[in-house]
């Protein structure tokens, strides 16, 4: 207060008495959140723990401290002020020290002195740019990504091939009772040829000549397979893909040192809930595998209801595994 100033102490006790009153306020219905209000407030997880732990009691000793100074009178509030800026301190360094202990040091997020804790859209850009170079690694160790996850659907479509017709020994395509012409099956699914590897890229069909076009992008010198459905993870679900490679890998027995086949649930990935909107795939429609009309072929979205995840791992030479591939398992009798 400046020199030769001199507040009535009634007006002063009034204004501290009615901001005390708004500090036992704030007090009195932040203490009062219910665990499900509390939840939605500091989000799940462990940085929702983290807010939890270190920062909600400095937060309640802030106010405490405000409202005591405040009681006070005037002359109180510049100790306050000074007590608040030390309760930020704290909270900061409360926030280093539990990052710290919930992330490994690949992980971590790297404070410098006096640098203020990442904010929301900082969190969101650090974790994004760490899937784009997990996914970036499986591409490198097998053709998982670049078969299940970066395809589009038309290229999933063109990896199932073209449905191979029943022919008569002079070549002529053969008919059934109904005057339909007949496609060869196998287990109640079209038998197919001309598959197109999606590893080849989206410009295969520019690119490559002739034969080739058919030939597995991994091993040119063998024609390209696949099953008969073609599926993937949808293509914003990067993050999704890199979880169940995670979960994939805790599962691995070390001491093996062959292919392992790891079969999941979704949900042993992602937690509780339903996740076979995360998924995407087709198959040729058994029963009118080629529109009469336009000769078009007629495909068939797959239901993954229930479906699980196939992970395909290989030893990489320096005592760890390799992910070759890794996709969703459609049942089959949900898809006939």
């Amino acid at each position: 207060m400046s020199k030769g100033f001199k507040a009535h102490p009634d007006n002063l006790a009034k204004a501290a008495k009615e901001a005390h009153g708004h500090a036992e306020r704030v007090e009195r219905h932040s203490s009062n959140l219910d665990g499900k209000t509390r939840g939605r407030l500091l989000g799940k997880g462990k940085f929702g723990m983290i807010v939890e732990k270190a920062i909600r009691p400095i937060i309640d000793s802030m106010i405490t401290d405000m409202s005591k100074a405040m009681a006070r009178g005037h002359r109180s509030i510049g100790h306050g002020l000074d007590i608040t800026r030390k309760n930020i301190d704290d909270a900061e360094k409360a926030i280093r020290k539990d990052l710290r202990r919930h992330q490994d040091d690949r992980d971590a997020i790297q404070l410098k002195l006096g640098q203020r804790v990442l904010g929301e859209d900082d969190l969101r850009d650090k974790h994004r740019k760490r899937v784009v170079e997990r996914v970036d690694g499986l591409r490198r160790q097998g053709h998982g990504p670049q078969r299940h996850l970066d395809p589009t659907d038309d290229m999933l479509k063109d990896r199932l091939g073209k449905p191979i017709a029943v022919r008569d020994g002079s070549g002529n395509h053969l008919r059934d009772s109904d005057g339909n012409l007949r496609y060869n099956h196998q287990d109640g699914y079209i038998q197919t040829n001309e598959k197109i590897d999606p590893a080849h890229g989206p410009d295969a069909k520019e690119r490559l000549q002739g034969g080739d076009l058919y030939m597995d992008a991994e091993n040119p010198s063998r024609r390209h397979k696949c099953d008969v459905f073609s599926t993937g993870f949808n293509r914003d679900q990067d993050d999704a893909f890199m979880h169940a490679d995670l979960h994939g890998r805790s599962q691995l027995d070390h001491s093996n040192q062959d292919r392992q086949f790891i079969r999941f649930q979704p949900e042993g990935a992602w937690g509780p809930g339903e996740h076979h909107e995360r998924f995407r795939g087709f198959y040729i429609d058994p029963n009118n595998p080629v529109d009469g009309a336009t000769k078009g072929i007629n495909y068939k979205p797959v239901n993954f209801q229930g479906a699980g995840i196939l992970a395909i791992y290989d030893p990489d030479g320096r005592g760890g595994h390799k992910l070759v591939t890794m996709y969703p398992e459609p049942k089959r009798d949900r898809n006939i």
